[in-house]
């Protein structure tokens, strides 16, 4: 089950941006012409309900953003037109993202950079440090 975890991982990673949920749609359609109903509705209500756990597990520490993508394809897995448009808004985020984020760097003073730079370290030492009060108490 694990070799076929990191085969299916390895594949998505491969698939060109635009055409991985297709890609994987296809993959998973292959072979499994009489698939009982059932696994079929198994498949996209689980994989709806990943989706709002990895939702709900992104603030804090965790594979929130891997729930997430995991419960995307299983339901991509099953619908060729939700993998179309999985894709599609994989693009234009993509694009989104860099527009933003490599305009705002690019555009700003080296001390803005630091700033920026000091407020993710302390996130994530904050993030840290308030995980391990959590597990381990006080």
């Amino acid at each position: 089950m694990i070799e076929r975890a990191k085969e299916n991982w390895r594949r998505f990673r491969e698939s060109k941006p635009g055409q991985r949920y297709q890609d994987h749609y296809h993959h998973c359609q292959r072979g499994s012409s009489g698939k009982p109903i059932l696994r079929v509705i198994f498949s996209v209500v689980g994989g709806f309900l990943v989706v709002f756990g990895g939702i709900i597990a992104v603030p804090g520490p965790g594979p929130g953003w891997l729930l997430i993508l995991l419960g995307l394809g299983m339901v991509a897995g099953e619908s060729l037109s939700f993998a179309r448009l999985i894709d599609w808004a994989e693009v234009k985020v993509r694009r989104m993202v860099r527009l933003i984020v490599v305009g705002i760097w690019s555009t700003s003073p080296a001390s803005v950079k630091v700033l920026i730079d000091l407020t993710i370290l302390t996130c994530a030492a904050a993030s840290g440090y308030g995980s391990y009060r959590l597990i381990f108490g006080s």
